[in-house]
């Protein structure tokens, strides 16, 4: 069971390939991850060191994958932050060429935008690109809700309008689309929540909200979506593992009072999560 992984790498923290490596190797699978940007953390505290990637770069890496015939074994692709417009061709070119070679394999676009309280924070062109590109193409979609809101030109208040803008976006494309981050009017108070939709229905996900913003923590949550459902899980239950496994590992690092995921200290919620979130379905 091989994965692809296209996104950025930190040398300090949990971001990108680093928050999701081992959550998808803890579930058996191998990762073959190809670095959009090699920063040394993330932008988050401060401008770091390193630089992105060149398309030229991430398209050599692809092709010395291809020649060795290795994509007809993989189950799966994944793509988060790309840092560039040629950066996302060169992933959607990827994605197509494991397809060809497997048409079974999954591919999930983590379409890394931006967020409620920063607004869009990558180049320009990137979120048209999305939204008209990658989106049509992917399998399963896993935006926060600004991300979500930006892509479907919809925003969210209630609930409501939460399935209604995830339906929308399964109209873009995929066939499954994950909101996360989700916090809506008339939700309880303290919770923050997750939601899928599938044509063949709803389902939402809520946890505490822990008042602590962390790094990486969609990463995380989207490496695993994606093992659970190559596992075999439907999009319900997928759903309810990866919030119950992502919410482990934050409860600890907040009880630690640090400021990246313990994703090591805390691997064993990434097999046997401790949390058990309410699960309902919605629509």
């Amino acid at each position: 069971m091989a994965l692809l992984s296209i996104q950025s790498l930190v040398a300090y923290g949990h971001v990108g390939n680093a928050a999701a490596m081992l959550p998808l190797q803890r579930q058996g699978f191998e990762v073959w991850p190809v670095p959009t940007a090699m920063l040394a953390h993330h932008p988050g505290y401060g401008k770091p060191a390193g630089r992105v990637t060149p398309d030229s770069e991430i398209a050599a890496i692809v092709d010395s994958l291809d020649r060795l015939g290795l994509f007809a074994e993989c189950k799966g692709v994944i793509t988060g932050w790309l840092g560039t417009p040629a950066n996302a061709e060169a992933a959607l070119d990827a994605a197509r060429r494991v397809k060809a070679a497997n048409p079974k394999a999954l591919y999930l676009c983590d379409p890394v935008l931006g967020d409620t309280h920063t607004g869009i924070y990558v180049d320009a062109a990137l979120p048209p690109l999305f939204r008209d590109r990658l989106l049509p193409e992917a399998d399963i979609v896993t935006p926060n809700q600004f991300e979500l809101e930006w892509l479907t030109g919809r925003k969210i208040a209630t609930l409501a309008d939460a399935i209604g803008t995830a339906k929308a976006a399964l109209a873009l494309g995929p066939r499954i689309v994950v909101c996360t981050s989700l916090r809506r009017s008339d939700c309880p108070p303290n919770q923050i929540e997750a939601l899928v939709a599938t044509k063949a229905g709803v389902w939402l996900a809520a946890t505490p909200e822990l008042n602590q913003p962390l790094h990486g923590a969609g990463d995380m949550f989207a490496a695993l979506f994606l093992a659970r459902l190559l596992r075999g899980k439907t999009p319900k239950k997928a759903l309810a593992f990866a919030t119950s496994s992502t919410y482990g590992v934050l409860r600890e690092t907040v009880a630690a009072e640090r400021r990246e995921p313990l994703l090591v200290a805390a691997q064993t919620e990434l097999v046997r999560p401790t949390f058990d979130p309410v699960i309902e379905r919605v629509g």
